[in-house]
């Protein structure tokens, strides 16, 4: 008769480093110590059950302030059962009951990051809940505790001179307007592409390649490393469980099968032709698409940004290339003549179809990425809940048709940051249909409606006989 191997306690140092004295950590330094395989898989599974907390409140939840978030994530975690983490991200540094959920933090983190090495879109979705949850947590630090968040961690940045910072000093006065007093607060010096957001916003003061980041704005540069740590460190973590046999551990490695992060299916329902557009428009679109439907249809132009959201957005629905073509060659030759439209546009709108250029099949935006777009005064893209003032939110959603009441809600939430509570306000009210969930895509909106409508007219596409 076989004898069965006795198995050996599964062992993982972990030792009570000096990292455990801070509740936030950049994971730069691997645990080490002993602890139970149950114990270590239930962290592992908290853990994703925390980032795909994280991953929802980012696509329901949009605030102003970074640090809104945290409440949001408290109350989200104290509501599933997360106590433990709920604890860690409310808890004082100066608690040291926290130590061992600080331990958890940060063997959990390690281990998924193996786990979620191997595979490009696993990586790519864990790197970015990972860096929201820093980035919310980071954000509730002042100003002493980030100086000695940034001590404990060797964070260390180029402060420019007095002489150099006399030189530019108009310059950051003008950049920086919210600060008082420009000639007491220190200002560091990295590359341009080390702050990319920023840049991008245009929040930052920039010269021959650098960006000047004020005290005020630490956290911009710590969250770059911290995505620079992370970012650098799966080849590493991916290296050394390929050579783990250990099938208890094998099974924390299958824990990212467990999460979508597979590309969405954003709702194509069937194909929809340039003729029709004026009436799905009326009846089935989202406000940020409906926006730019009747800005282009009566400007006859849209501004870069615009045409790449609402192009995408066509594609997404189910316009044609030949359609897509034709339509922008009706529209936008109203204000160019041809050969401007076939030299500067059609390129374009075959490189959204994937037939030229890179041949890529891009995706429709999301409500997260729309959300974050860059707005100009002569921009119409974007999301309206959040680029227009509360007066002119209003007067777009009166000429829609919406009641009062409606209309009070859809800005109330818009005010708060709540934009896809107003998007589901709008679907209601233009759809007379209750829905129980936010839409997080326009496209899945559009589906949605159209679908719905399409059952209420028995099959039939919706005509001047079927009324609402």
């Amino acid at each position: 008769m076989a004898c069965t191997p006795k198995r050996q306690p599964l062992s993982i140092e972990i030792e009570q480093h000096s990292i455990y004295r801070h509740n936030l950590q950049i994971y730069n330094i691997p645990p080490s110590g002993d602890i139970k395989f149950e114990e270590l898989l239930k962290w592992c599974v908290d853990r994703l059950r925390v980032l795909t907390i994280v991953e929802q409140i980012s696509s329901q939840y949009r605030t102003r302030s970074t640090k809104k978030y945290v409440p949001i994530l408290i109350s989200e975690l104290e509501n599933n059962g997360m106590h433990d983490f709920a604890n860690l991200v409310s808890t004082d540094n100066s608690q040291r009951r926290t130590k061992h959920l600080i331990r958890n933090d940060c063997t959990s983190h390690f281990m998924l990051r193996s786990a979620f090495s191997f595979e490009n879109t696993h990586r790519r979705w864990f790197f970015t809940q990972e860096t929201k949850l820093f980035k919310w947590r980071l954000s509730l630090l002042s100003a002493d505790d980030t100086k000695r968040f940034m001590d404990m961690n060797g964070l260390q940045f180029s402060a420019i001179s007095q002489e150099e910072k006399q030189e530019i000093q108009e310059d950051l006065r003008t950049c920086y307007a919210e600060i008082k007093d420009v000639e007491k607060t220190t200002f560091y010096k990295v590359h341009f592409t080390s702050v990319m957001k920023p840049v991008r916003k245009r929040q930052i003061f920039l010269k021959d390649g650098i960006a000047y980041v004020p005290e005020t704005k630490l956290f911009w540069l710590i969250l770059a490393e911290f995505k620079e740590i992370l970012n650098q460190s799966f080849a590493g973590a991916r290296e050394i469980v390929s050579y783990t046999y250990d099938e208890r551990i094998r099974k924390i490695l299958t824990l990212p099968e467990h999460v979508n992060t597979q590309k969405r299916n954003y709702g194509k329902y069937r194909e929809v032709f340039a003729n029709e557009l004026d009436e799905l428009s009326r009846i089935s679109y989202p406000l940020c698409m409906k926006v730019l439907h009747e800005a282009l249809r009566t400007k006859h132009h849209l501004t870069n940004g615009g045409r790449v959201q609402y192009g995408l957005y066509l594609k997404g629905i189910g316009l044609s290339l030949d359609n897509a073509i034709k339509f922008w060659k009706d529209e936008l030759t109203k204000t160019v003549d041809e050969r401007t439209f076939h030299k500067e546009y059609q390129y374009y709108i075959k490189h959204f179809y994937g037939q030229i250029g890179r041949c890529a099949d891009y995706d429709p935006f999301p409500c997260s990425k729309i959300f974050n777009s860059t707005i100009g005064v002569r921009d119409d893209h974007g999301c309206p809940y959040k680029r227009m003032e509360s007066h002119v939110l209003q007067n777009t959603l009166s000429k829609c048709g919406l009641v009062r009441s409606d209309i009070d809600a859809i800005v109330q939430h818009s005010k708060e940051g709540h934009y896809l509570e107003a998007c589901k306000i709008y679907y209601e009210a233009t759809n007379n249909s209750m829905i129980e969930k936010t839409f997080d895509h326009p496209n899945v909106y559009f589906a949605h409606s159209l679908r719905k409508i399409e059952i209420v007219c028995s099959g039939t596409f919706y005509n001047s006989t079927c009324t609402f």
